[in-house]
């Protein structure tokens, strides 16, 4: 695994969370699913890592850990926290299907427990003041067990919205945020009527996919690959690899999705201090590529 570059890669699914019962399970699977291949990129970066300078260091302490973690429902509570199993792991998803933001984190440590390196992290995170939706995610520098994770999942469930890239937050893409929209308070009762953003990777919701003619209407487009999942979600890649997905590659996918996008012109993002990595956004209103709706913010 190259991890040489730390590149924040990220994936995300938002999804209606539906009861109680429906939402572990889709936890469950999703951190399941996930952690099986993190438990090999682990395995395999805590050997890179022995062969070098942090091996010398460290020596035979030098070890992979998952860490679970829930959230208190209560604010400014205390975080729970249990080493990865399959028992702690149906834990977890239960403190989820009660509301909680819950996480595991795998990484690297040395002697005496010091943080080495990091290696994925995963997210099920619910918000305070709405408890109809979820997001789920997952950060790692490895694209390809980024992109079958959360392909797997995006087939599992019935998606609002998904992406894969250098992304925003989970509450709100680099589109949203460019067009001055706060968080998924502004956005989420129309997403399924207004595609939220776009990315090297970008899924959209079967209500728009249906309406816009489906994996068919994609016939003629530049994109790398078009795929109707279970649900009438299309999964949209713009280019086989993340390194292509630049210049040429960026504006195919926000060509082909334009219609489906809101409008209103997008400003440049200011930084005011180091700018991090983010993914880029085509300054230009969709609604001169067919764009229609707005929303209502």
């Amino acid at each position: 695994m190259d991890m040489s570059d730390n590149a924040r890669l990220s994936g995300e699914v938002l999804l209606d969370v539906g009861s109680p019962e429906e939402y572990r399970a889709a936890v469950l699977r999703f951190l399941g699913d996930a952690l099986g291949r993190v438990e090999v990129l682990l395995k395999a970066r805590v050997e890179e890592l022995a062969d070098g300078s942090a091996g010398r260091v460290h020596g035979d302490a030098l070890t992979g850990r998952i860490k679970l973690s829930a959230a208190s429902l209560e604010l400014g509570g205390m975080y729970q926290h249990r080493p990865y199993s399959p028992e702690n792991l149906a834990w977890l998803a239960e403190r989820a299907a009660e509301g909680r933001s819950v996480s595991a984190v795998a990484g690297v440590v040395g002697q005496g427990g010091i943080h080495v390196d990091l290696v994925c992290t995963l997210r099920a995170w619910r918000d305070d003041a709405d408890d109809r939706w979820a997001v789920l995610r997952m950060e790692t520098p490895d694209s390809g067990a980024l992109v079958d994770s959360i392909r797997t999942l995006a087939e599992q469930v019935d998606p609002v919205f998904g992406s894969i890239g250098h992304g925003g937050d989970m509450t709100c893409t680099e589109l949203e945020r460019a067009l001055g929209l706060r968080d998924l308070g502004d956005t989420y009762d129309d997403a399924r009527r207004i595609l939220r953003g776009y990315d090297w990777i970008t899924v959209v919701p079967r209500q728009l996919a249906a309406e816009h003619g489906g994996a068919a209407a994609f016939a003629g487009s530049a994109l790398s690959t078009v795929d109707e999942l279970p649900s009438g979600a299309l999964w949209l890649a713009a280019t086989e690899e993340f390194a292509d997905y630049r210049g040429s590659a960026v504006w195919a996918m926000f060509e082909a999705v334009a219609p489906m996008l809101p409008t209103g012109l997008p400003a440049q993002r200011e930084w005011l201090g180091v700018p991090s990595q983010v993914s880029p956004v085509v300054l230009e209103d969709a609604e001169k590529y067919g764009a229609t709706r707005a929303f209502d913010s």
